[in-house]
Order: structure tokens, then C-alpha cells, then sequence
């Protein structure tokens, strides 16, 4: 185990990371025997990578604008807005979260070899299911960022990233990237032979943190949509929340009733907008109860080192009036008013508050330390859009249309089943002219083969989307839809000067750390740029 902290070329001064907890600070010779099941139960639970990808996401999307100078600027901020490579290795960058990754991986792969060597019951075979979820979980996010994006109707042997299943024995050992789809196939090695091991949430003294039946789930649902196995998003979402069964008697409408068992299920375990969250006195207040591990939403929680909440609201390439006006408080195919609560301050911070903000000291007399955000890594709210989406595909519209219904009905103020809720005929008139233009990324750039669909499953489309940019604004899931859907983004500077990141462009993937190249990997290119460089 001690190669790992005096030289791991895949993560390169990880004591960085491991400085910010208490059980990394002990001196790695310390612990080098995990000689009981506490040890490594320890070490697993440490493993979940400690690192904000949402911050270094956000900047990249289309609601996002330049406030102009006299704003909170770090260059983790300011370079995705412009889509350039940052070298840095501080909090919120993709170097630092690509690290903290693999050395979740790295603790990972310890307490598994530590585990094959301890007589575990039953119960403590949870352990190593949690920590193979995890590994898969920490891979996954990696070629989501770090590699070209799944492509269930193309080629998928482009670079991928390293699939690292055991500890490192020497120094300077060479990785192999391998490609998007070999790496695919790995992560859904480990899903699959952990997923129904998952232990219950009374094994841990803190669920939200760790991967209970629920978040594993929701992880599945989220690779199985990435991956476009439409199946198996059904599949692994309708094991949490309920298939709609019972629906309001209107004709052409897909509205499913309030004591349907798939609408409790949203209005237990969905972000209460419309009750807790709506009286809520203040931002702060919001955020608290948005983030808290006892809010039933929030499947996965983690706590990082990360500037997001603390300037979520004051990054000068963040949300104006227009961007959340526009977004999550603007029209909508319902016609009625989204719950989403927004607020303003100093004059251009627009924001919708959601992650709680914490400091700790560097030590018990230092007057610095790390910025930390509470921060959810799934939400159930996902699982029901994904599952939209993927009846959507295969062309079960209603059943769509049913879901989407079960989500208004947790986001619409005073929703009235006459007048809210969505039936084809009010999808093809609120999307339909979008959907007619050839110039429409569905049309232009053929994700999915969107160019061959009908008309109505164009409109669901854009309407899943729309709402799930709403509904995680803030939370990066934006940037993983634009890109799986090659959605052009446009971004203006303060002065006016406008530029486009096209679908195809290599700055769409996040460039992995030099340093990786003395392990032997390529570095992704950067050849193919679309439009000018900033």
C-alpha cells in the first residue's frame, strides 16, 4: 500500500487530498495492515471520490453568462467557460477530480485485497459490494469526463480511461487506457456483481453516505441511460419508484392520479418544493434542507472540498436574471408556474439555492482551511426522468407522458389536473416548431438517430430535457445531456464577443493530467477545434 502515497502516476500527489481527512492524515506506514473487518469498512466508506465535478461542469453550459469584472474569479471557473485546458491541481478542477478518483479507486482495491483474506459473514459481504460499486461508480464518472461520450449507434473505441482493479505493487507501473467500450464493459462487471449484494441501510451509521440498495439503483439507472440500454433504465428505476397504475379519467390525457402509489412515492422522496422548501425562511434555510442526509431525494450524499456553495451565487461566470428567469421560473409546456425557488443578491447573483456550505480549519489554531459543499450525487428525481426517457425511445409515449406527469405534479404550483397537466397535443404545440426546423440539433446532429424519430417523440425529448435542466441546475447533470445530445453550446463575454462549442469538438473532453503520459497514456487530442479558441 505505501507505493501509492510515494508515487502513483496515475495520481500524482494525492497527500493533497488526503490531507483534508482525518483518517487519510495518519501516516500511510500506520496503516498499512487492514487486518479487520472496522479497518477496511473504514477505508471503503473514505473511498468515494472526494472532488466537485458539478463546479468545473457549470461554467461549461448554456445557462451560464459572463457578469464582467469585479466578481469572484478563479480559474477553475473561468477556463471552462472558455473551454480551456487548466493545468492547476487545486479544488474544482478536472486534474484534482480526475486524483481523487483514483485514489478512491486505489483505497478500493486495498480493502478488497484486505477482504480476501478475512472470513466476512453474510453481512459483511455488503462491504464488498459497496466497494466494487464504488470503483465502478468512480470509473464511470471518469469516462463520462475524461473520454468521447458513449455512442450506442457508433464506435466506441476511442480512448478510454484505465480501469485499475488492483493495488499497485510498483512505483511506476503503465496503464493502459484502453477504449470507451472495453472500459463500458468493466464498469458493468463490477455494477452487476454488486448491485444485488448492496447492504441495507441499517449496516451503516450514516445511509446517505454510502451506497444503499436506493443510490445503487440510481446508479445503474444513470449508466444504463448513458449507455442507451433503455431496458435496463426501466429496470433498475422501477425497483424504487412505482410504474404509474392509476390515472385521471380524461380522454388523450396521461395523468396519473393522486393516490396513484408512483405519485406518493414523488411526493415522499422528491425535493419538497412545494411544501418544506416553499416556506423555508431564506436562502440559507433552503440550502440547508435541500442538502440535509435525512431528505429522502438525496440517495447519495458527500461532503467535499469544494468553493461551489460558497459561490454558487458571486462566480462572475454564473447565473443572471435571465439564466434562471429563463430556466427554472420561465415558461414551460404546462403553462403553469415551476416551484423552484430563486433569489438575487448584490444586483447580478441569480441563483437557486440548494448546497449548504461548511468551512473547516486546516488544524485546531490555523486561521485557514477548505471550503466544503454538502453536495447530492443522486437524487430519486433522476431516476423518474431517466425512466421518461427511456420509454421516450423505445416509443412507449404514454408511458412517457406518464411520468412526466408524476414530476409536474411535485413541481407545478397548484397544479390543476384540467389545465396542467401534459398531453401530446400540448408537446407538439410547445415544441413543435423547434422540432420542424432542420437546423435543430436533433435534426442537424443525429444523437441518437434523432433525425429519423417522429415528430412526438421529439417533443418528449426536448421536453425531458428541459426539465431535467431545470430540475439540476447547479448539479452538472447539464453538461453530460448537451453532450450525449450534441447540443451546440453558445457563450457571450462581457464585452459582446460570442463563440460555440460544436458537437464533435475535442474540448468536449476534459484532458487528463501530463504526468499521466510517464504511465503510459495518451493524451486526448486536441486537434479537431470547431470554432476559434478564446
Amino acid at each position: 500500500m505505501k507505493n501509492i502515497y510515494k508515487y502513483i502516476t496515475l495520481s500524482v500527489a494525492l497527500l493533497t487530498l488526503a490531507a483534508c481527512d482525518d483518517y487519510l492524515d495518519v501516516v500511510p506506514d500506520n496503516r498499512t495492515e487492514i487486518d479487520t473487518v472496522e479497518k477496511m469498512a473504514k477505508l471503503i466508506a473514505d473511498a468515494y471520490p472526494k472532488a466537485c465535478y458539478a463546479a468545473m461542469l457549470n461554467p461549461r453550459v448554456d445557462f451560464v453568462s459572463d457578469k464582467g469584472a469585479g466578481y469572484t474569479e478563479y480559474s477553475s471557473n473561468t477556463y471552462q467557460f472558455f473551454w480551456r485546458d487548466l493545468l492547476e491541481t487545486s479544488q474544482d478542477t478536472p486534474i484534482y477530480y480526475w486524483r481523487a478518483c483514483y485514489y478512491g479507486i486505489a483505497e478500493v482495491n486495498h480493502a478488497l485485497e484486505a477482504a480476501e483474506k478475512m472470513n466476512l459473514t453474510a453481512e459483511q459481504q455488503a462491504y464488498i459490494a459497496e466497494a466494487k460499486m464504488i470503483r465502478a461508480y468512480a470509473h464511470h464518472m471518469l469516462v463520462s469526463l475524461y473520454s468521447k461520450f458513449y455512442d450506442p449507434f457508433g464506435d466506441n473505441r476511442s480512448l478510454g480511461v484505465p480501469y485499475v482493479t488492483e493495488p499497485e505493487k510498483t512505483a511506476l507501473k503503465s496503464y493502459d487506457r484502453r477504449t470507451v467500450e472495453e472500459t463500458y464493459a468493466s464498469i458493468e462487471q463490477d455494477l452487476k456483481e454488486a448491485i444485488d449484494k448492496i447492504g441495507s441501510s441499517n449496516i451503516y451509521t450514516a445511509p446517505a453516505f454510502h451506497f444503499t440498495p436506493a443510490a445503487a439503483q440510481a446508479f445503474a439507472t444513470r449508466f444504463y441511460l448513458f449507455k442507451g440500454d433503455w431496458d435496463k433504465v426501466i429496470e433498475h428505476a422501477s425497483q424504487i419508484i412505482p410504474q404509474p397504475a392509476t390515472f385521471v379519467e380524461k380522454s388523450g390525457v396521461k395523468n396519473v392520479a393522486e393516490n396513484d402509489a408512483a405519485t406518493l412515492y414523488a411526493k415522499n422522496n422528491f425535493q419538497p418544493w412545494l411544501t418544506t422548501l416553499a416556506t423555508a425562511t431564506g436562502s440559507d434555510m433552503v440550502k440547508a434542507k435541500f442538502s440535509a442526509s435525512d431528505n429522502s431525494s438525496n440517495l447519495l450524499m458527500i461532503d467535499f472540498s469544494s468553493r461551489l456553495a460558497r459561490y454558487v451565487n458571486s462566480f462572475r461566470y454564473a447565473t443572471l436574471y435571465a439564466d434562471v428567469y429563463g430556466t427554472c421560473k420561465g415558461t414551460n409546456v404546462t403553462n403553469g408556474e415551476w416551484a423552484y425557488r430563486a433569489y438575487s443578491s448584490g444586483g447580478f447573483h441569480y441563483y437557486v439555492p440548494k448546497f449548504e456550505y461548511k468551512f473547516v480549519y486546516a488544524s485546531i489554531n490555523a486561521s485557514t482551511g477548505y471550503s466544503y459543499t454538502a453536495f447530492p450525487l443522486f437524487r430519486t428525481e433522476e431516476m423518474l426522468l431517466s425512466r421518461a426517457e427511456a420509454y421516450a425511445m423505445k416509443g412507449e409515449y404514454e408511458k412517457a407522458i406518464a411520468d412526466l406527469n408524476v414530476f409536474c405534479r411535485q413541481r407545478i404550483v397548484n397544479y390543476s389536473e384540467v389545465s396542467h397537466a401534459i398531453t401530446e397535443a400540448k408537446l407538439e404545440s410547445f415544441y413543435g416548431s423547434a422540432t420542424d426546423n432542420p437546423e435543430h440539433y436533433l435534426n442537424k446532429y443525429n444523437a441518437y438517430q434523432a433525425s429519423t424519430w417522429d415528430k412526438l417523440k421529439k417533443c418528449l425529448i426536448l421536453c425531458i430535457l428541459d426539465f431535467r435542466r431545470n430540475e439540476f441546475m447547479w448539479e452538472g447533470l447539464r453538461y453530460f445531456d448537451m453532450h450525449r445530445y450534441r447540443i451546440p453550446i453558445t457563450h457571450t463575454d462581457y464585452k459582446g464577443e460570442e463563440n460555440t462549442l460544436y458537437p464533435g469538438d475535442d474540448r468536449w473532453v476534459f484532458q487528463i493530467p501530463e504526468e499521466s503520459v510517464t504511465a503510459g497514456m495518451e493524451l486526448n487530442p486536441r486537434e479537431n477545434l470547431l470554432s476559434r479558441e478564446w
